[in-house]
C-alpha cells in the first residue's frame, strides 16, 4: 500500500487512544510527549501528519528551507478527549525532510553554553545531497560542540531524501 492509502481516521484514533491512555494512567505523575507522526507515500512524496507539540520539522530543498512543520497540537498525555489535526503537505523530489529532539538544540558544551535553533538551520543549507550526508554534517558539528560535556537529554535526528525519477 501506498501512503495515500492510508486512512486518516485510524491516524487520528491512534493518536487520540495515546494520549487518553498516557493522560488517564499517568496522569497523577505529570507526563507527557511530544509527537510527529507522518505516514509518507514514498513514490509521490505525499506527507499526512500530526504534530503534537513536537519541535518542527523542516522540509529543504536547493535553496534551503522551503517549509516549516510546526506544532497544530498540543503535547500527548495532558488531558484525555484533545482533538488532534492532520496536515498534509508534499516532499518534491530531491528534497529532504529533517526532525529532531529537543536535546540537538539544547546540547550543552563543557562551559554550559547551548548548542542553540540557529547553530541546527545554519547547517541545514545549502541542501546535501543526501539524508545521511545531513545527519553526518549535523552530527560532526554538534560532537564537536559537546565535546566531553555530559549528555543530558536524548539526541535524536531523523532525515528522509525523497529521490528523484532517474
Amino acid at each position: 500500500n501506498s501512503g495515500n492509502d492510508a486512512d486518516p481516521n485510524q491516524m487520528l484514533q491512534a493518536v487520540s487512544m495515546t494520549n487518553d491512555y498516557i493522560s488517564l494512567e499517568h496522569g497523577h505523575e505529570n507526563m507527557f510527549a511530544t509527537l510527529f507522526f507522518g505516514i509518507l507515500d514514498p513514490l509521490t512524496g505525499n506527507l499526512r501528519y500530526i504534530n503534537g507539540g513536537h519541535e518542527p520539522l523542516y522540509i529543504i530543498g536547493p535553496s534551503g528551507i522551503k517549509q516549516t512543520l510546526g506544532a497544530h497540537g498540543p503535547a500527548i498525555g495532558i488531558m484525555p478527549g484533545i482533538t488532534f489535526e492532520i496536515r498534509q503537505t508534499q516532499i518534491e523530489p530531491g528534497n529532504i525532510l529533517i526532525g529532531y529532539t529537543d536535546g540537538v538544540t539544547e546540547a550543552l558544551s563543557p562551559d554550559q553554553h547551548m548548542y542553540s535553533k540557529e547553530r541546527f538551520l545554519a547547517l541545514l543549507e545549502p541542501c546535501p545531497s543526501s539524508a545521511v550526508e545531513l545527519i553526518d554534517r549535523i552530527k560532526t558539528d554538534l560532537f564537536d560542540h559537546i565535546d566531553y560535556a555530559p549528555q543530558f537529554d536524548d539526541i535524536t535526528m531523523i532525515a528522509v531524501y525523497h529521490k528523484p525519477k532517474p
